[in-house]
């Protein structure tokens, strides 16, 4: 009995010790450990790819900026350069040039003599010193400067003119001639400078352009002061004319009051 026992126990313990194997289970779970691992050896060799194409990339821009900067060593900034070259031989005072004379200077210059002497070339008659009778009469020369300051502003626009339209007529040539050699430059550095100079150049016609209105703003301006100022006269004299009959009425009133009347005769105080 005691035999039999030890034997129950002894397989017992046996069969305690005994390990399960599902030989399916084990390689599915095999494959699947294998495609993680081949994937993920993908997403690295494809992100190593990518990193060796980036540096590449950085490698060229790295070269191509050394270029740049050694021509900028050597040349100079092409940009800086292109702005410098037109603006040394284009004429940088030419941006800050006024043509004619200021408004002030025009009035102080304007003279009345000259301008009752004006015939614009014949359009007008002079205005002598003669009366219809052909006797001399003094003028008040100063009610005539309004005038003359309206002529010598017209004339200085006319200067304006001439001078801005010939300067004009230059830079519009320059600009043609920029243009063609823009459509024929080979690098970027010809083609910062030629558009660095078409910069300047427009920047000098539309210069001209302003100096032009506003030379002609001002001859406006002093035709609408001179006009501004006959309306202030008219005004002035009606004004003058209402008050002086006023004064009139007033005495002659107060006369015929202080006027004693009789049947054969009258007495003043």
């Amino acid at each position: 009995m005691k035999h039999f026992l030890l034997l129950v126990l002894l397989a017992a313990s046996a069969s305690a010790q005994w390990i399960v194997n599902d030989p399916v289970n084990t390689a599915v779970n095999s494959a699947v450990q294998a495609g993680q691992a081949a994937n993920h050896i993908e997403v690295l060799r494809q992100w190593a790819a990518q990193l060796e194409q980036l540096n590449r990339q950085l490698r060229e821009l790295e070269a191509q900026l050394a270029v740049q900067q050694r021509i900028r060593d050597v040349m100079g900034n092409p940009t800086a350069a292109g702005a410098g070259m037109a603006l040394r031989d284009l004429g940088a005072t030419d941006l800050a040039r006024t043509y004619g004379d200021t408004l002030a200077a025009t009035r102080r210059l304007a003279n009345a003599i000259d301008s009752l002497r004006r015939t614009s070339d014949g359009i007008y008659q002079k205005l002598d010193d003669r009366t219809v009778l052909g006797r001399d009469f003094n003028r008040q020369e100063p009610l005539y400067r309004r005038y003359a300051a309206v002529e010598s502003q017209a004339d200085n626009l006319a200067t304006v003119h001439a001078e801005t339209g010939t300067r004009s007529v230059a830079l519009q040539g320059e600009i043609a001639t920029t243009v063609e050699q823009l459509r024929g430059a080979s690098t970027q550095a010809e083609v910062d400078k030629h558009n660095a100079k078409l910069a300047v150049l427009a920047g000098q016609l539309a210069h001209l352009d302003a100096q032009r209105r506003d030379e002609a703003d001002k001859l406006q301006t002093q035709q609408i002061l001179n006009e501004n100022q006959a309306a202030k006269e008219r005004q002035d004299f009606l004004e003058k004319q209402i008050a002086e009959e006023r004064q009139t009425l007033a005495i002659v009133g107060a006369w015929q009051q202080s006027v004693k009347v009789t049947p054969t005769s009258y007495t003043r105080p």
